[in-house]
C-alpha cells in the first residue's frame, strides 16, 4: 500500500434532514456527485494510513489549507470499494478481530484497510480514496465576513488542478469587502464554532437561531437573513459577534463563555455528521451541550486497539488451526462444507487466506474449520476473556512469545517476525535477563469509534460511550491498518524486580502518588461516566520504573539510530504475579511504518551487546541530571496535587505522544537510578548499573 491514502469530498448538504429528525441523511458519494461536476475534482488531500486511525479518522475534523472536512462512516467506504473492483484487502490477524468482536459485537466479520486506487497513468480518472464531507458547512467569507452555510450556494466550489488538490478552496465571487471596494474574488473559510454534546453528538452552531433569540426579532426577520461573523481585539480578548444584515441583531459569542452561558444554547439534536443521522423524535439526546471550536484537542478522541502479529508455532497445535480459522471473514468459512470443498478453497482461494495454514493437511483444516462453525466440541478449554477492565489481556500472549521465542519459528515471513538474542553486558548488573533483537515485527491496529469531550479512559471505558462509525450501530467491518518494522525487546529479572517492588510499596514517594492518582481520577473522570476504581487502575511501581527507563532510551537511542524519536514507540510489560497469570517486566522499543518494510535496521543495530551497553548507560548518565534540577528531582505530588508524574518533565523524560503509551503518565526518575537527595530514601531499581560512558 502507498504511504498516503486519497481523500474524496463532495459537497452535498446533510443539513436539511434536521428537517426531517430521526431520518438518515444521505450518504455521501463523491465518486458520483458533489463538487467534482464539471471541472472540479472530487480529490481534496492525502493522509497516512496510521493518520486515519489516531489523528484524522472517522468523525474527525481534518484541517486542509483552505477548508475543513470529515472522513466519513464505513457506509461511504462500501461505496469506495465497490468503485474499485473486486474485494478489499484485508487484515487476517485472529487476536486482533477477537478484540474487536469483544467491544462491538460478533458480527463484525472482517478487518478492512482503507479503500486506495491511485490515477491511471496517463488518465484522468478519479482516484479512489476515503470519502469525506465538507464540515462545518458554515463558511465565512475572509472579505466581507459574510456567514453562509454550503447549501445557500453563496460561495462557489473550486477545485480545478488535478496536481494541486491542496488548492481545493470555496471562493465568494466578486466580494467587495467589509469597505464596499472594487468587487473581487474572496477566499472563504470555515466558520469555526461548533456544538457538542457527552454522548458523542457535533452539530453546527445555530448561528441563524441563536442571534436572533437574543431580542425576540426572529419572526419579523426574513425567512433566510444574511449573517455576519464580526472579529476584534479588545483588553479582554478576542470578540466576536454573529450580526444580522436585516434586522441589526447582534450578538457576541463570549456570552456562551461566561458562567451559565452554555445554558443559551440549543437542546442536541443527536447529530453524527460522519454518517450522517440525528436522533429520532421519540428517542431525543439529553446529553450535555458544550460550545467547542474546530479542531479542540477534546473534539475527537479515537478508540482503537492495536496487537503484535505473533508468530507461527514451530509445531502447530490443533487449537491454533481454529484460532486461524477464526480470523478468516465468515463468508470464505460458509463456503467450507466438506473435505472436497476444503481442498477446492486452498487451490483457488486468495493466497494470503491459504498461506496460513501451509503445513497443515486437509483433514486437520477441515476438522478446525467443524469446530470453529460449531459442529464439533472445541479441541481446548476457551480462554477467558477479561472481567472488568484489564489493560494487559492483549500484552500476555506477546510477553509469552517474546520471552519462550524457541518454541515459534526463528523466521516467520507470513506474520513477519524475526527475532535472534544477544548477549548482555556484565555491566549492565543483574536486573538486566535477556535481550533479544527484533529484525522484523508487525503490528496490526483496528479503529472501532471515537468519543468526544472525554477520552475512552476518563469514561471508564465504556463501550457504550463510543461513537458508532456505522449507520445501524452494528458494524460489520471495522478499518484497520499494518505495520512493519523493527525492534529490541529487553528482559529484566523478575527476583530482582520482585525485591525492589516489595521496598516501594512500603515508601512515602509510592504513597504520594497513589493518593495523588486518587486524586486525579475523581476530578478528571468524567462526570458521566460510572464510578471508577483507582486501585484497579493505578500502575503498580514496576511499570513506573520500566516506563521510565523506556523513555530515557527512546531518548537517547533517537540520537543514534538514524530514527527521530516521534517514530520509536514503547509496548510496556510491567504486572504482578496474580491467580492466573505470572508476573511480566519488560520493555519492547519498535519502529513500525505502514509501507513496505519500515525498517532501516539501526534499531535492531543498537541491540547489539556493546551498543545497548552504550546506549543505556549514556541515557542513565544524562537522566541523572535534568535542566529543571532541583525541582524536578525532588517533584512529587503533595497536598492537592494530582499530576501522575514525580521526578519527570519534558526536559528529561517526557516523549512525543506518538512514543508514550500512557501520554507522558507513570513516570518518575528516583524509581530507576540515584538522584542523591531527591531520591527521598527510594532505592533504584538500577542500583548496580553505573551510569557513565562506557570507553
Amino acid at each position: 500500500m502507498s504511504d498516503e491514502i486519497e481523500t474524496m469530498v463532495t459537497a452535498q448538504n446533510d443539513d436539511a434532514a434536521a428537517e426531517s429528525v430521526g431520518i438518515p441523511g444521505d450518504v455521501a458519494d463523491p465518486f458520483a456527485d458533489g463538487p467534482q461536476k464539471g471541472k472540479n475534482r472530487a480529490r481534496v488531500g492525502s493522509i497516512r494510513p496510521n493518520a486515519m486511525l489516531y489523528t484524522s479518522g472517522i468523525g474527525s475534523s481534518v484541517d486542509l489549507p483552505h477548508l475543513s472536512v470529515m472522513p466519513q462512516g464505513i457506509d461511504s467506504w462500501d461505496t469506495a470499494y465497490a468503485r474499485m473492483g473486486g474485494d478489499p484487502t484485508l487484515v487476517l490477524v485472529p487476536r486482533l478481530i477477537e478484540a474487536v468482536r469483544r467491544q462491538l459485537g460478533t458480527q463484525i466479520g472482517e478487518l478492512r484497510q482503507p479503500p486506495w486506487l491511485p490515477d491511471e497513468l496517463g488518465g484522468d480518472t478519479t482516484p479512489i480514496g476515503i470519502p469525506t464531507r465538507v464540515f462545518p458547512q458554515w463558511l465565512r467569507c475572509t472579505g466581507c465576513d459574510l456567514l453562509a452555510p454550503v447549501s445557500a450556494n453563496v460561495f462557489e466550489f473550486e477545485n480545478t488542478r488535478k496536481h494541486r488538490p491542496d488548492m481545493a478552496r470555496f471562493v465568494h465571487r466578486k466580494c467587495r469587502g467589509r469597505f464596499k471596494g472594487d468587487g473581487r474574488d474572496r477566499v472563504a473559510v470555515p466558520a469555526r464554532y461548533l456544538i457538542a454534546c457527552t454522548n458523542g453528538h457535533l452539530d453546527e452552531f445555530p448561528y441563524n437561531d441563536w442571534v436572533h433569540g437574543a431580542d425576540g426579532n426572529r419572526k419579523e426577520c426574513v425567512a433566510n437573513p444574511q449573517l455576519r461573523m464580526r472579529e476584534w481585539r479588545s483588553n479582554l480578548g478576542p470578540q466576536v459577534s454573529i450580526v444580522c444584515v436585516q434586522c441589526d441583531s447582534s450578538r457576541n459569542i463570549a456570552e456562551i463563555t461566561r458562567a451559565g452561558g452554555e445554558a443559551s444554547l440549543p437542546k442536541c439534536r443527536g447529530r453524527h455528521p460522519h454518517l450522517p443521522t440525528f436522533a429520532p423524535a421519540d428517542k431525543p439526546c439529553d446529553g450535555e451541550v458544550r460550545l467547542m471550536l474546530l479542531g479542540a484537542a477534546n473534539q475527537w478522541f479515537p478508540a482503537t486497539i492495536s496487537v503484535l502479529v505473533l508468530p507461527s508455532r514451530k509445531e502447530p497445535k490443533p487449537a491454533d488451526t481454529v484460532d486461524e480459522v477464526l480470523g478468516l471473514p465468515p463468508a470464505q468459512v460458509a463456503k467450507l462444507t466438506s473435505l472436497a470443498s476444503v481442498v477446492g478453497w486452498r487451490q483457488f482461494a486468495p493466497e494470503h487466506m491459504v498461506e496460513k495454514f501451509a503445513g497443515i493437511s486437509d483433514e486437520d483444516l477441515w476438522q478446525a474449520i467443524q469446530v470453529a462453525k460449531g459442529d464439533l466440541p472445541p479441541l481446548a478449554p476457551a480462554a477467558a476473556g477479561p472481567v472488568g477492565y484489564d489493560p494487559n489481556h492483549l500484552l500476555v500472549p506477546e510477553w509469552a512469545t517474546l520471552t519462550h521465542p524457541d518454541e515459534f519459528l526463528a523466521e516467520d515471513r507470513r506474520n513477519g517476525f524475526k527475532v535472534h538474542p544477544v548477549a548482555v553486558a556484565s555491566s549492565l548488573g543483574s536486573a538486566v535477563q535477556e535481550v533479544i533483537a527484533v529484525d522484523r515485527i508487525r503490528k496490526a491496529n483496528a479503529f472501532i469509534g471515537f468519543t468526544r469531550i472525554d477520552a475512552l479512559d476518563r469514561v471508564g471505558d465504556d463501550a457504550a460511550r463510543v461513537v458508532p462509525i456505522a449507520i445501524s450501530g452494528r458494524p460489520k467491518w471495522v478499518p484497520a491498518t499494518e505495520d512493519r518494522g523493527e525492534g529490541m525487546f529487553i528482559r529484566f529479572s523478575e527476583p530482582v524486580i520482585a525485591a525492589w517492588e516489595a521496598s516501594v510499596l512500603e515508601s512515602r514517594v509510592w504513597e504520594d502518588h497513589v493518593a495523588a492518582h486518587e486524586r486525579n481520577l475523581a476530578r478528571r473522570q468524567s462526570r458521566t461516566a460510572a464510578e471508577l476504581d483507582a486501585d484497579e487502575r493505578m500502575p503498580p511501581p514496576r511499570y513506573w520504573a520500566l516506563h521510565t527507563l523506556s523513555h530515557l532510551l527512546i531518548r537517547e537511542m533517537a540520537m543514534s539510530s538514524g530514527y527521530g524519536s516521534a517514530s520509536l514507540s514503547e509496548r510496556i510489560y510491567a504486572w504482578r504475579e496474580e491467580d492466573d497469570r505470572a508476573p511480566a517486566a519488560g520493555i519492547l522499543i519498535t519502529t513500525t511504518s505502514p509501507d513496505s518494510e519500515g525498517t532501516l535496521g539501526g534499531l535492531v543495530d543498537l541491540a547489539r551487546t556493546e551498543r545497548l551497553e552504550e546506549v543505556m548507560l549514556e541515557a542513565l548518565h544524562r537522566a541523572e541530571r535534568c535542566s529543571s534540577d532541583p525541582i524536578c528531582a525532588h517533584r512529587v505530588p503533595k497536598d492537592q496535587e494530582d499530576f501522575l508524574h514525580g521526578a519527570a518533565c519534558h526536559f528529561c523524560a517526557f516523549l512525543s505522544e506518538t512514543s508514550c503509551e500512557r501520554a507522558n503518565r507513570f513516570l518518575d526518575r528516583r524509581f530507576v537510578l540515584d538522584l542523591h537527595e531527591g531520591s527521598h530514601g527510594l532505592a533504584p531499581l538500577l542500583v548496580g548499573v553505573k551510569a557513565g560512558v562506557v570507553s
